[in-house]
């Protein structure tokens, strides 16, 4: 069983390498974020205060004000294009943001919005010029370190994979994020795990967000409203990862009108849907996803099986994945309303060999399916102007499930072997959150969740027709715990120079006869200290009770999830950060931000632990330890104008220290990545074509390589004293790739840096009655330079002309780099209707 598991993740991670990817790149939203609380006010007197928030201005005709309902609304630390969506849909209009001038209009059968947002067709809208004012006062303001926030337009603004925006590939662009290996959608934050990230989709975690082994995210960005990515300064509301937060809002549907798009890639398409069942009450989100990898490759496997002569196995391979997002929304009236959800994201990988041989037949086939369903329903309800709460339940269950069947038939008789394992969790949550303000100046927010966590790890049974005595069934024991967190956090302005956000976390994990209780604080404040500067520092502790057992350099879907037991204590990092901020004018922002983060009772795996020793014995495998991450990141951004970017770099340690692995001593982490380099630009030539680039550089990792080998010696036993000692060469002749592998010290070296350049185009066609077409062209990798992801050693061949090696003047061994994805091209078209 152990074999064919291991022999089917070579097969998964071999397949997967051979698939074309391209990066996904954004610049960091820059839009402002809104906080204000009105009752019973007019449009008339809501849009000064929007601007002067948001530093945009606002143009309209006078005839836009009459008839206008009384607004109640409340916004806290909202994207502006968030705020803007809400009023579109309240009170019917519509904008278009030209620069930093917001049109609006009523809508109408010749003004067609899409969800809310903006005009499909303007060419009836007068162009506005009046000088701009400048975004950047919230970015100096805001005590919140650390974060950046994507809304839906960031996302879509750039260039893609296949045709198809990654949220997470995005997040990879910014400083202190790794992506591990190029073109997996892996996260390594400031020096932590990939399974230290927190992912929430309606605030619910989710466990496996990746497609194909990591080469795509299990983000639909069609579902997506915005999004908040933490790094440092964590809020005292999340919590349970060490590294960082990636916190998912989902569309609400048109209150108002049906809209929609299809997206036709290369690789996959997708689909969505949104409008009203019942007009400015109920609405629905629809969003589909799937994959062709399955369709594209079925001719070529064809094609290449007949032409194999008679008697040859024919191959058999598929892959696909499948993701849906659905959500409903009904409001009650202006100060209350519901929501209801559904996520389903589904892996399948087949592959194997089939014999065309009449007189024996023989078929091997392995399966591997994973995924995600969740189901969410939550309430919000405004008490009045200034308390307003949420409440959110939701079950989430993953599994991934791995099968091999082997069947063989001759004359005489038909035989069959099949052997099977699965992993799990379940997840039961309910989670209560409030927001109070009682001044314009302070926002507390408090609140609570449980989970109820049933975890299932391994699950293996062995089935033979043949001989009885292999069939088996390997239960390990199912595992229930508690998970409880209570959070209360304050932000408030003491005076117009000082901002600060203080917070108290207490979290609570119970498994088995074991219960865990920690206090999270967490502190963040901001110093205005001039016009244009701004300097900010934070602490953050978290706590982390969970932890994923992986036996590979990538993240697998056969990886498994566990809790935290009577032998490991829960993982635990305190975080310091400090930055500087400066925004010179309304073009420009540059910041400059340290940290430094203890890391305590993180797992790794022993030196010399055995890979195919049964799971039950995991905990054998791991050791506690602790660790270090420290550095420095500078981000530049330019924010207006036909050419807007950013440029980020990353200066960084990550150090690791444990008593059973090499012998005691710190050594640098896996992905101690000493240098990353971001280049993003876009240049919007105009209102139809867009173009994009980005470079990437990065220092390579690390990896555990044997120099050399050395000779396997026996075992005498002494007659006298019965004692062991070291006996004569069991190899005579030794030969240098004979014998095993020397390892000096743990990660003993880099892999060489990889860079990249990723270009893009979007063409933009306006077609009749509002509707628009997007060309999407892209180039992955365009001067081909491959990633290196892995180490060889390789001996050379013995000298067929004499004794020794060849050639003579070599060492005996050498090295082989693997790498991984050529250059790649892609072409997508999107309508919109």
């Amino acid at each position: 069983m152990k074999e064919s598991v291991i022999c089917f993740k070579f097969l998964l991670i071999v397949l997967l390498s051979l698939l074309p990817t391209a990066k996904v790149k954004a610049a960091p939203s820059g839009e402002p974020l809104i906080s204000l609380e009105v009752a019973n006010a007019s449009l008339q007197k809501l849009l000064p205060l929007l601007e002067e928030q948001a530093g945009v201005t606002f143009t309209y005709e006078s005839s836009l004000l009459k008839n206008m309902p009384q607004i109640n609304i409340s916004f806290y630390r909202t994207p502006f294009s968030e705020c803007m969506r809400k009023l579109c849909v309240l009170l019917s209009i519509s904008y278009k943001q030209e620069g930093h001038f917001i049109i609006l209009k009523r809508t109408n059968i010749h003004e067609v919005s899409t969800n809310g947002l903006q005009f499909d067709s303007i060419q009836h809208l007068q162009e506005v010029v009046i000088s701009a004012t400048s975004l950047q006062k919230n970015l100096l303001l805001n005590p919140q370190m650390g974060q950046a926030r994507f809304g839906y337009e960031n996302i879509k603004s750039t260039p893609v994979l296949f045709g198809e925006a990654d949220i997470i590939k995005i997040i990879q662009t910014l400083p202190g994020v790794s992506p591990g290996i190029a073109g997996f959608a892996d996260m390594y934050v400031r020096g932590g795990n990939n399974d230290e990230n927190l992912y929430l989709l309606e605030g619910n975690p989710l466990y496996q967000v990746n497609h194909a082994a990591g080469l795509f995210s299990g983000f639909n960005v069609e579902a997506i409203e915005s999004t908040d990515f933490y790094k440092s300064a964590f809020p005292a509301r999340y919590g349970g990862r060490l590294s960082s937060v990636v916190d998912i809002r989902t569309k609400d549907g048109n209150l108002r009108e049906h809209h929609g798009n299809i997206m036709l890639g290369l690789t996959s398409g997708s689909f969505n849907l949104e409008g009203p069942l019942i007009k400015d009450k109920t609405s629905f989100n629809l969003n589909l996803r799937r994959t062709w990898f399955d369709i594209l490759s079925a001719p070529a496997l064809a094609i290449m099986n007949a032409t194999k002569q008679d008697g040859a196995d024919k191959t058999i391979a598929r892959y696909a994945f499948t993701d849906l997002n659905l959500k409903l929304t009904h409001h009650f009236n202006s100060h209350s309303h519901a929501f209801a959800g559904i996520y389903f994201g589904r892996d399948y990988l087949k592959g194997g060999s089939k014999s065309t041989d009449e007189n024996d037949k023989e078929e091997d086939i392995s399966r591997l399916r994973w995924g995600n369903v969740m189901g969410f329903a939550g309430w919000s309800h405004s008490f009045n102007s200034r308390f307003y709460s949420n409440i959110n339940v939701a079950y989430t269950h993953y599994a991934s499930k791995l099968q091999r069947n082997l069947k063989e038939q001759n004359d005489e008789k038909q035989t069959y072997y099949q052997t099977s394992s699965l992993n799990g969790i379940d997840d039961i949550s309910l989670r209560t959150d409030f927001n109070y303000l009682p001044t314009t100046n302070q926002h507390i927010r408090f609140g609570s969740q449980y989970i109820y966590h049933r975890f299932r790890p391994e699950y293996s049974s062995v089935r033979s027709s043949s001989d009885a005595t292999l069939n088996r069934d390997n239960r390990n024991q199912q595992l229930h715990a508690h998970e409880l967190g209570i959070y209360a956090e304050d932000e408030w302005k003491l005076n117009n120079a000082i901002r600060l956000n203080t917070g108290l976390r207490f979290s609570l994990y119970k498994i088995n006869n074991k219960t865990y209780t920690n206090l999270e604080p967490r502190i963040s404040t901001a110093f205005h200290v001039a016009p244009q500067w701004s300097i900010k520092a934070s602490y953050a502790r978290m706590n982390q009770y969970v932890h994923q057992i992986s036996e590979s350099y990538i993240n697998l879907p056969t990886d498994t999830w566990m809790p935290v037991n009577n032998k490991f204590k829960p993982l635990c990092s305190d975080q310091l950060s400090a930055g500087v901020y400066y925004t010179p004018n309304k073009n420009y922002a540059f910041s400059a931000e340290g940290y430094y983060k203890w890391l305590n009772h993180i797992l790794d795996y022993k030196d010399g632990y055995n890979y195919l020793s049964s799971f039950a014995e995991w905990e054998n495998k791991f050791t506690a330890g602790k660790g270090n991450t420290y550095g420095i990141e500078l981000f530049a951004r330019k924010e207006t104008g036909k050419i807007t970017g950013y440029i980020g770099y990353a200066l960084s340690w990550n150090n690791r220290q444990f008593d059973e692995i090499n012998h005691g001593k710190s050594f640098p982490a896996k992905f101690d990545n000493r240098h990353k380099l971001n280049i993003v630009a876009n240049w919007q030539i105009n209102k139809k074509v867009e173009l994009n680039a980005s470079w990437t550089y990065m220092t390579g990792n690390r990896v555990t390589v044997s120099f050399e080998n050395q000779q396997i010696l026996g075992q005498v036993q002494s007659p006298q004293t019965g004692n062991i000692y070291p006996g004569q060469p069991l190899l005579p002749h030794f030969h240098p790739d004979e014998g095993v592998g020397y390892y000096t010290t743990r990660n003993n070296f880099r892999l060489p840096a990889y860079h990249r350049l990723d270009l893009g185009i979007n063409i933009y066609r306006s077609l009749k009655k509002g509707r628009t077409g997007i060309w999407n062209i892209s180039i992955y990798n365009a001067y081909c330079y491959m990633a290196p992801v892995g180490i060889y050693k390789r001996f050379w061949t013995q000298n067929p002309m004499g004794s020794g090696y060849y050639p003579e003047n070599k060492s005996d061994c050498y090295f082989e780099t693997l790498r991984l994805i050529p250059i790649i091209p892609s072409v997508s078209y999107t309508y919109k209707f």
